[in-house]
């Protein structure tokens, strides 16, 4: 098992946060909302899990994303170094949200964001759910910090990926909508209708989407509801 796949089992097993809730970008306080105090408690549980004697603390202090613990962790662990390639967005469209897609890449590039296209690269007609899979994919697998889905009304890739295990994803159609959808739900895919949102607006909200992080709130409530959702996902189809 690598490195950040075993890192993301024990926090998911000290903080009781699902493993798929868990991506190496993530920020301990702010995204996974947890103390200091919980950060030193993982990590005597990282010493001993990997068995590597205690931790410099000078270290530590550097250590803010899951992603900065596992590259402590790594060369002390005498393993060869997995190399996890995180892009900031994961975008797909449909045949009808192709050239939005397109004008919305450019842009994303000139705001310096580093955007994983997966296609398709023409108008010629396609199925969307098979591109909202390939874009739900790469955010739970920890790919890409984000996702964004287009099409026609953004209906169609927002029911489709949201039957992606880990996934969160949420139609809108302004910037309000879309930080909400991250500081309250954190859903991690924004899906937008090409032929409903104008280019200015779609930008307004891809901002919003990136620029806002998850709140867990001050007493824990929407952890605790994000966390109910990834509980009926677990649950499918079988009776409560």
């Amino acid at each position: 098992m690598s490195t950040l796949a075993r890192v993301i089992e024990v926090i998911s097993e000290v903080f009781e946060i699902p493993a798929k809730e868990i991506g190496p970008s993530d920020r301990f306080a702010e995204d996974l909302g947890v103390t200091s105090l919980d950060v030193v408690n993982l990590v005597w549980r990282v010493e001993e899990v990997f068995g590597l004697g205690e931790l410099p603390e000078d270290a530590l202090e550097s250590v803010k994303t899951v992603g900065d613990l596992v590259a402590l962790i790594e060369p002390l662990r005498g393993e060869p170094s997995e190399v996890v390639e995180v892009d900031d967005v994961a975008i797909a469209a449909d045949h009808a949200g192709v050239d939005f897609k397109a004008e919305l890449c450019a842009w994303l590039h000139s705001q310096q964001k580093s955007v994983r296209d997966l296609g398709p690269s023409d108008g010629a007609s396609v199925d969307y759910p098979d591109f909202a899979e390939r874009v739900g994919r790469v955010v739970a697998r920890g790919e890409a910090t984000l996702g964004i889905l287009i099409c026609g009304s953004g209906v169609g890739m927002s029911i489709a990926a949201n039957k992606i295990d880990g996934i969160r994803a949420a139609l809108v159609t302004n910037p309000v909508q879309a930080a909400l959808s991250r500081k309250h739900n954190n859903a991690n895919v924004l899906c937008l209708g090409a032929r409903l949102t104008g280019p200015d607006m779609a930008k307004a909200c891809i901002e919003a989407f990136l620029t806002t992080p998850f709140d867990p709130g001050d007493d824990g409530r929407h952890r605790r509801r994000v966390a109910r959702i990834s509980e009926l996902e677990a649950r499918g189809d079988t009776d409560s």
